[in-house]
């Protein structure tokens, strides 16, 4: 756990009313992020941030360092949140589990030059995205930041799923060639 958690969580425990607010702002937007590319639509991931922040504040004394990551647990946590919620939806079949994993993936190393170095490969991925033509720029947009998923991308543009998917893979494998030929390890 980093030094900033591991001071959240302690003030948490002594009961400090606003560490419980640092620890939602802290990993909040990761967890809405997560959500999202679960497939739920955002007032649905508000609220299940939500849930799941209170399963966390719940759960904290339960939390052993040895058995992971701090970011882990509260990743755990939210999951299950998750698959809950669409146990009881009439049609789960938008869950991606696979590309919504890849959200706290992102966090597996810690340490300010991981971090440093984490945030240059954004950058540069920011870039090669910003120089898209307009339709694959859209399409990333749609499924990475606003957590459509494939079928509701298809239905935004008029686009079949299966050239969705097609477009996106096309897409993918482009920009990771052109990170890996910039010397960013994938």
């Amino acid at each position: 756990m980093n030094e900033r958690d591991a001071d959240i969580v302690a003030r948490c425990l002594k009961g400090y009313e606003t560490a419980y607010a640092d620890l939602y702002s802290a990993h909040a937007g990761r967890v809405r992020v997560y959500l999202l590319r679960c497939g739920f639509a955002p007032a649905d991931a508000d609220d299940l941030t939500q849930e799941t922040f209170l399963q966390v504040f719940r759960s904290l004394r339960g939390f052993d360092v040895a058995r992971g990551s701090f970011l882990a647990w509260i990743s755990n946590i939210a999951r299950n949140v998750a698959r809950k919620w669409w146990r009881k939806l009439a049609h789960p079949e938008n869950f991606d589990p696979h590309l919504a994993e890849e959200t706290f993936a992102v966090d597996a190393a810690s340490g300010s030059s991981a971090e440093a170095v984490l945030r240059e490969e954004f950058a540069s991925l920011g870039t090669r995205v910003e120089g898209l033509e307009e339709t694959p720029a859209q399409l990333v947009h749609l499924r990475y930041v606003e957590g459509l998923t494939t079928r509701g991308i298809g239905e935004a543009l008029g686009m079949p799923e299966a050239a969705v998917r097609m477009r996106l893979n096309e897409i993918r494998d482009q920009l990771l060639r052109e990170l890996q030929n910039q010397g960013v390890e994938i």
